[in-house]
């Protein structure tokens, strides 16, 4: 696993992040110890996607202690995922960056250029006991300002947990998602009925789609992301629920 310490490469690091090599060292609360809250998530939310897109999972969430998992890839329905656990120096490093960049207060950072096809960043940070969200709307890699050291923030989170080698994440639920329909069967007879029999049309309504909780992989679930459900033809992903996530409803917690 690839990660930067704090000296040297690191130092290098931080100096284009901040300018100054003294900013990890501001005092902050210590990170949470927790291993069932979220203490850093970064997502970015784009107007135009496919139907499994719509779905994604959060591309880095730490968890207390410093756990580690980002998304790995889709096979046909199947959103997989891995994991890795942060050395506690490590741990506090990144934590300490993220106060730097200005996370530990609610922000929303609008573009200075109006966009009718933009997304939005949402980066969340807990810290003192609550959690901040900040969202930045059409970020670019040209930013300045405090836009400009959260876009910093997160191109240099990512080179932060670069990993060479990762655990796959085995969550104990999985939300099957409807993200999009295309018509009826008799309209697309080719399409096969979702394994199990379960009607995924009928889950519960969250900001991403239709959610119906399963506790494992259906067979054959990672062939295709279309299938029949009832009497609907439908794009299903099988997204895994965060260790932090219990049920469909908190799929909905940290939509912009």
């Amino acid at each position: 696993m690839r990660l930067l310490t704090l000296a040297g490469e690191a130092v290098a690091v931080l100096a284009m992040f901040t300018g100054s090599i003294q900013a990890p060292y501001l005092r902050v609360p210590e990170p949470p110890a927790d291993p069932g809250a979220a203490v850093l998530q970064v997502k970015e939310w784009r107007s135009l996607v496919g139907p499994s897109e719509r779905a994604e999972m959060p591309e880095v969430t730490i968890l207390g202690g410093g756990r580690v998992i980002v998304p790995a890839g889709q096979d046909g329905a199947l959103q997989r995922a891995a994991e890795h656990t942060l050395t506690p120096q490590q741990y506090r490093y990144i934590y300490r960056l993220a106060h730097q960049a200005g996370l530990a207060q609610d922000r929303r950072l609008p573009s200075p250029v109006e966009a009718t096809d933009g997304s939005l960043l949402v980066v969340t940070l807990r810290s003192g006991g609550r959690t901040y969200t900040t969202t930045v709307t059409t970020p670019s890699r040209g930013e300045s300002g405090r836009r400009g050291r959260i876009v910093r923030f997160r191109r240099t989170l990512s080179t932060l947990i670069a990993a060479t080698a990762t655990t796959p994440y085995r969550p104990a639920t999985y939300a099957a998602l409807v993200t999009g329909g295309y018509g009826n069967r008799e309209s697309e007879a080719a399409a096969r009925p979702w394994p199990g029999g379960t009607d995924l049309a009928s889950g519960v309504r969250t900001y991403v789609g239709l959610c119906t909780p399963l506790t494992s992989v259906p067979p054959r679930a990672t062939d295709s992301a279309q299938w029949a459900s009832g009497d609907e033809i439908v794009w299903v992903t099988l997204r895994p629920l965060l260790p932090h996530e219990r049920a469909c409803a908190d799929l909905d917690k940290d939509t912009p």
